[in-house]
């Protein structure tokens, strides 16, 4: 009976390894591919942002001409117009650049952990190869006295 729990305690020590060796491995995988995402998030935004921005600081120059040419109420009032929505992309733009620094930010610190993530996992993988042997040898020992006992029960 003590021998058939301690096996299941075994069993149950070893499941438990697996279990942790594959939470480990599934996390390596999926914590630096969710931050290299969101900086690619990040930077698609800001080049949006950036383009709309240059757009619209084309459409202010357009303007600002034809208000200068024309000289007209209507034209100055579309200029004050084009430079509001200048501004307002200026500051989506700035804001933009700042979430992509930090996505950046998040994305290099991830790095290194990534690196300890898989030192976890090559030192777990090791320690179950090691286990594999120790079991292993266990085993034959343990064949070995049952051999000595059935050996020496003969010679008496």
């Amino acid at each position: 009976m003590a021998k058939k729990s301690t096996q299941d305690f075994l069993d149950q020590l070893e499941d438990q390894f697996v279990a942790l060796q594959k939470k480990i491995m599934g996390s390596k995988d999926k914590y630096l591919a969710g931050h290299q995402k969101e900086y690619d998030a990040a930077r698609e935004t800001y080049r949006k942002q950036k383009g709309k921005l240059e757009s619209a600081t084309k459409s202010v120059k357009k303007k600002a001409e034809v208000a200068r040419k024309s000289g007209t109420k209507r034209a100055k009032n579309e200029l004050k117009k084009a430079r509001a929505a200048s501004v307002v992309l200026g500051d989506a733009l700035l804001e933009a650049g700042e979430i992509m620094k930090t996505a950046q930010d998040k994305l290099n610190t991830a790095k290194p952990f990534q690196k300890k993530l898989a030192a976890r996992a090559k030192a777990l993988a090791d320690f179950e190869k090691d286990w594999e042997k120790k079991q292993k040898i266990a085993e034959k020992a343990k064949a070995a006295r049952a051999k000595k006992r059935k050996t020496a029960a003969k010679k008496k």
